[in-house]
């Protein structure tokens, strides 16, 4: 009887756990189809707003190169346009500066060569050109001595100088002796002659040229012809 109901339980045990595989399977089946739809209808649902998020990002990966892209290609475009507006600006400016600038030099370059051209030429003139004094009318002098020139016949040279002055020769053709007083200032006319002096030379002073003196008379002079009031020649600088 025990082995009997052992063999039942043994029975009714198989039979429950066939009954259990059998709902198990049943089970697993139904998960696997809810699985199914589930997933299909998920993906779909993913699918769908992974399209969106996508599109989405995607606009806006695209939008932000595309910005970039039109920026740098619009930046280049201007900078080439403003460039040339500029450089033509510039040029224009730039040869108005260049041209003044220019003629400015040109102008100095062009005064300094023809000054020293000018200054050559007029040393060129100068060197062949000769400068004259003509020395005409009358001199106040004071005798300081009367002296013998052995070359001609005595006493007919007189040594001479004018108010503040240094002295000079006059030659006579005559002995003077007896006709001067040593000390005493005389008024002597001569020829007028002309006499070479240098190129740069301003004045001519007559007693640089006392051998061309001819004298022609000769008094005592007035008390109004001598000191600051002596009469001095007349001398004309001139070039031929």
């Amino acid at each position: 009887m025990k082995k009997f109901l052992a063999i039942l339980l043994c029975l009714v045990l198989v039979l429950s756990l066939a009954a259990c595989a059998k709902d198990e399977e049943a089970l697993k089946a139904r998960y696997d189809e809810g699985y199914k739809a589930g997933y299909d209808e998920g993906a779909a649902a993913g699918k769908a707003e992974g399209e969106k998020a996508g599109a989405e990002s995607g606009y806006k990966t695209g939008y932000e190169e595309g910005k970039k892209a039109g920026y740098d290609e619009g930046a280049k475009a201007g900078n080439e346009e403003s460039y040339q507006a500029g450089y033509d600006e510039g040029l224009v400016v730039g040869k108005d500066e260049g041209y003044k600038a220019g003629k400015d030099e040109g102008y100095q370059t062009g005064y300094d060569e023809g000054h020293m051209a000018g200054v050559e030429e007029g040393k060129a003139s100068a060197a062949s050109v000769q400068k004259y004094a003509r020395f005409s009318g009358s001199f106040t002098a004071t005798v300081e001595k009367i002296l013998p020139d052995y070359s001609v016949m005595p006493d007919n040279v007189l040594l001479v100088h004018m108010f503040q002055d240094g002295p000079f020769l006059i030659r006579f053709d005559e002995p003077m002796t007896g006709k001067f007083q040593e000390g005493k200032a005389y008024v002597f006319d001569f020829l007028t002659f002309e006499a070479p002096i240098p190129g740069d030379a301003q004045y001519a002073d007559i007693k640089d040229h006392a051998t061309s003196i001819e004298i022609t008379g000769y008094r005592a002079a007035k008390d109004d012809e001598m000191g600051l009031a002596s009469k001095l020649p007349t001398v004309d600088i001139f070039t031929k």
